[in-house]
């Protein structure tokens, strides 16, 4: 119940810290490194209050932090704005706190290594099968009932657990059954297993974008993974030393084919990484050598735990604004690699045989396999609610008219400037022009700074539509057109990197009107940053390259240029026409700036609009427009 609370959280942290981006780079991974190291002051105020001086956390540590932590839970969804932000890091920080004297709890006590890695997997498993009944839009952003209704199953679910924890010690026959004996070692790989798990292990959306399997399908064979490789640390005896070794490697080995490469392949990756995850993460939490003990050392090692969390996070992230010397992909494989090395020294000298090993779990688990149930559940609902198709519903061949109504929106990957995720609310927005095709920028398919969910997915199910996904920055980051229409001849168009520091795409792809005429729609962002002209004109020149113009076409984006620059003289030049040349786009709350385009080429324009909008830093521009004859 901790890890599912947690890893919400650590998604929510996302949206929240883009509040800090106002400040820049330097202001966000300020805000985010002081937010996760306060999990450490926690956990020592946790420990001081009930005097537990040895540093070694009990049941009622744990009760008293999961008590705090749910009330915090409830207090973060009845708030929002600035109020939201605060509270809501204060939230991360208790949360990834009490998860890890949870887990020095638990580690602490014979085979408890084992099974503390057993929770974090059904933990993971659960948070999947939650995200996939809820389209992957956490409840901690939606407003209705289902977000309390979730909130208060997940606060009162970990409240209940951790009161029977508490009962389960009081009535223990041995003190090793009640009280840990020690804190493991390498407690700290707590945080490099939670990095990977919010960004591949607990991330359907991540797995449907990079692999390109439907939401659905994606997160149904995650789970099933996830419940195979939990089930497989249920038997009596440890692994032995080759198996080890071998799961170590493919940990290492599926994380990096899981975010370098792409297709079915990407999804292999990410099946052998949940399978092996747990054979590596129960000797990694092995508490054969103890650490030393004090309220100081538990609160330090806990604050290594937050920043082994944030800080693969955030400079994977932070890449695409300040780019890294190398690929940051290899920020969460050396994260894979550094907790693939922590499980390979399980032993120490003087260990005693397996069949006597304190790493031996008890002979009665078949009730801890039910605990998987739950996941596979939530899974299959989640299934049979979602589509079934990558692209979205069946739509007709044909538009309803000959007239088309365009949307053209970057929704910045769906985190508003109010500091909020509300998918709903851009879908009702998007709804209310009654669109036929809508072409969208910035639109994030499991990017944990945009909170994780699969906005393509979610709208195209939403408005009833089909969807095409271009990635740009990665796989989980882009463009993407919807129509109610079909869509076909879809081509996805890398364009130059220049000067960066972020890649770009353009997504083209052929709309029919009623009377067959087919229309070509692109959907494209352009390089950012007012000095980066230079790559922006090269980006048009590739577009153009690789996009021949045949009339009708419409081409529309954030092309970061403002009427009378360079880009725009250039597609005027090139038989482009603007739909309009005046509405101010951005920011949407204060517009003072035309950064958003809709253009054509054999098309004809009407009562262009742009209505402003809280739910993204830029406005929609909607037009009509109708093929000329």
């Amino acid at each position: 119940m901790l890890t599912v609370l947690c890893l919400e959280l650590i998604r929510a942290s996302g949206p929240l810290l883009d509040r800090a981006f106002a400040g820049g780079a330097a202001s966000v991974a300020v805000t985010a490194l002081g937010t996760y190291a306060a999990a450490g002051l926690v956990a020592a105020l946790l420990l001081l209050v009930l005097g537990r001086t040895s540093g070694t956390p009990d049941a009622r540590t744990l009760l008293l932090g999961t008590a705090a932590l749910g009330v915090l839970r409830l207090v973060v969804q009845a708030l929002d704005g600035e109020a939201l932000f605060v509270v809501g890091l204060v939230a991360v920080a208790v949360c990834v706190a009490v998860l890890t004297l949870a887990v020095a709890f638990v580690a602490g006590r014979p085979a408890g290594g084992r099974q503390a890695a057993i929770g974090l997997m059904i933990g993971c498993g659960l948070s999947v099968g939650l995200q996939l009944v809820l389209g992957t839009w956490d409840a901690v952003w939606r407003d209705g009932w289902v977000g309390w209704v979730v909130a208060v199953a997940l606060s009162v679910g970990a409240l209940v657990t951790a009161r029977g924890l508490v009962s389960f010690t009081a009535r223990a026959t041995s003190a090793s059954a009640a009280e840990a004996t020690g804190r493991p070692r390498r407690l700290w790989v707590l945080g490099l297993f939670l990095a990977l798990a919010a960004t591949v292990v607990a991330n359907p959306a991540f797995v449907a974008s990079q692999s390109g399997v439907a939401l659905g399908w994606a997160g149904l064979a995650v789970v099933l993974a996830n419940s195979v490789g939990t089930w497989a640390l249920l038997r009596a005896d440890p692994w032995r030393g080759p198996v080890r070794v071998g799961a170590a490697v493919l940990v290492v080995a599926g994380a990096a084919g899981a975010l370098w490469l792409s297709g079915v392949a990407a999804l292999v990756c990410v099946v052998v990484l949940e399978l092996c995850l747990g054979i590596v993460l129960s000797a990694a939490l092995s508490a054969h050598r103890p650490a030393p003990r004090g309220i100081v050392r538990t609160g330090a090692a806990t604050l290594v735990v937050g920043l082994g969390t944030i800080g693969p996070l955030l400079l994977y992230m932070l890449d695409y604004d300040v780019p890294l010397p190398v690929d940051n992909v290899w920020v969460m494989v050396l994260a894979a690699l550094g907790l693939a090395l922590s499980g390979l020294r399980r032993r120490t000298p003087g260990a005693v045989p397996a069949l006597t090993s304190p790493d031996r779990m008890p002979a009665r688990t078949s009730s801890v396999r039910l605990l998987i149930l739950p996941a596979l559940v939530l899974a299959l609902l989640g299934f049979l609610r979602s589509d079934a198709s990558a692209t979205g519903a069946d739509v007709p061949a044909r538009a309803a008219g000959d007239d088309l109504t365009l949307v053209d929106w970057n929704l910045h990957y769906g985190v508003s400037p109010l500091t909020a995720v509300d998918l709903e609310g851009i879908a009702a927005t998007i709804e209310t022009f009654d669109p036929d095709v809508v072409a969208l920028q910035e639109v994030q398919r499991g990017w944990v700074f945009g909170g994780g969910s699969d906005m393509a997915t979610w709208l195209a199910h939403r408005l009833d539509m089909t969807v095409h996904f271009a990635p740009a920055a990665d796989h989980q980051f882009g463009n993407a057109v919807l129509a109610r229409s079909e869509l076909t001849d879809v081509a996805v168009h890398p364009l130059p990197f220049g000067v960066g520091p972020q890649a770009r795409s353009a997504l083209s792809t052929t709309l029919t009107t009623a009377d067959g005429t087919e229309v070509r729609v692109t959907s494209v962002h352009l390089q950012h940053r007012e000095p980066s002209t230079p790559t922006r004109l090269a980006q048009l020149t590739a577009l153009a390259d690789a996009e021949p113009v045949r009339p009708p076409a419409v081409l529309a984006g954030d092309l970061n240029a403002e009427p009378g620059w360079p880009e725009i003289e250039r597609l005027e030049a090139g038989g482009w026409v603007a739909a309009d040349d005046t509405l101010l786009t951005f920011t949407a709350q204060q517009p003072d700036r035309k950064i958003d385009w809709v253009l054509g080429q054999g098309v004809t324009f009407r009562t262009p609009t742009s209505p402003q909008t809280s739910l993204s830093d830029h406005s929609p521009l909607v037009v009509e427009l109708s093929v000329d004859d």
